[in-house]
């Protein structure tokens, strides 16, 4: 039995060796691939395009990836990882040494650049339904407390006065008096700056934020409510069922920012 090994397949054998003639064979094998394989071949020819940027010639390259950015499709077709294959063939003229970066059209420059910086729309429904059940715990919450208040004087079961709390060491003292304190203090708008707070970032998070830094900073405003309300509600006497309802609006808040953190990566239209 002859053991000659056969050759490759085009194209594939360029990926061990590379050279800018591997692109076009690849692109057509991408193109006519579908489901997973697509995406996977995607993402071969973007690693083939970043490895010939260091090891190819820089003016053969810039030829095969000019021919490649004028072939049909090429927008359509994206990797694994989000990165449609225009983008990498654009990224890779930017790479080379003068003048191939002047030869770049301007409108592949500004698909880049919207690239790098628009995201996709924020998890609005999942948001929604998060920020709404804390809403709606906290709204109970206080509802229940409000109730306890009214209906309760202070006293025991029996009519006597309330019984004596235990002793406790002098920094719980400490901490349980400064935790009052500050309750006391916030007690009354709290509640309503944690609802208007997280409806503020939701509409901003869902309708304004459109950019990275955007959207960084919606998740960052949730995150703060999250963490201020998480805090407020563990320094506040225990037993208030207010409290619980600060916790759980904190909580809401926190649950949302970590939604945006897991948003998919954007995919804009490009050219």
């Amino acid at each position: 039995m002859s053991t000659r090994m056969q050759p490759p397949a085009p194209g594939r054998e360029d990926l061990s060796t590379p050279s800018a003639d591997a692109l076009a064979p690849l692109f057509e094998e991408a193109v006519s691939a579908t489901g997973a394989s697509r995406r996977l071949m995607a993402g071969q020819l973007n690693a083939l395009i970043a490895r010939l940027v260091h090891t190819e010639d820089p003016g053969a390259l810039a030829h095969a990836l000019h021919g490649l950015l004028g072939r049909q499709g090429v927008g359509d077709l994206v990797d694994e990882q989000g990165i449609p294959v225009s983008i990498a063939a654009t990224r890779g003229l930017l790479a080379l040494p003068h003048p191939h970066p002047l030869e770049v059209p301007p409108e592949r420059l500004k698909a880049v650049y919207q690239y790098g910086f628009t995201v996709t729309p924020a998890p609005a429904k999942g948001m929604l339904f998060v920020l709404g059940v804390a809403s709606l715990v906290q709204f109970g919450c206080f509802i229940v407390a409000e109730n306890l208040r009214n209906n309760s004087h202070g006293l025991t079961a029996a009519g006597e006065a309330p019984l004596a709390p235990p002793p406790v060491s002098t920094w719980t003292e400490v901490l349980a008096r400064w935790g009052s304190e500050l309750w006391l203090l916030v007690r009354p708008g709290f509640p309503l700056v944690q609802f208007v707070g997280a409806v503020l970032a939701f509409f901003f998070a869902t309708v304004a934020a459109d950019t990275t830094r955007e959207r960084r900073m919606a998740r960052r405003i949730f995150l703060g409510l999250g963490i201020v309300g998480i805090d407020v509600a563990l320094a506040a006497p225990a037993g208030d069922h207010e409290t619980w309802g600060v916790l759980a609006a904190g909580v809401g808040a926190l649950i949302a920012g970590l939604m945006l953190r897991a948003s998919p990566p954007s995919r804009p239209p490009v050219p």
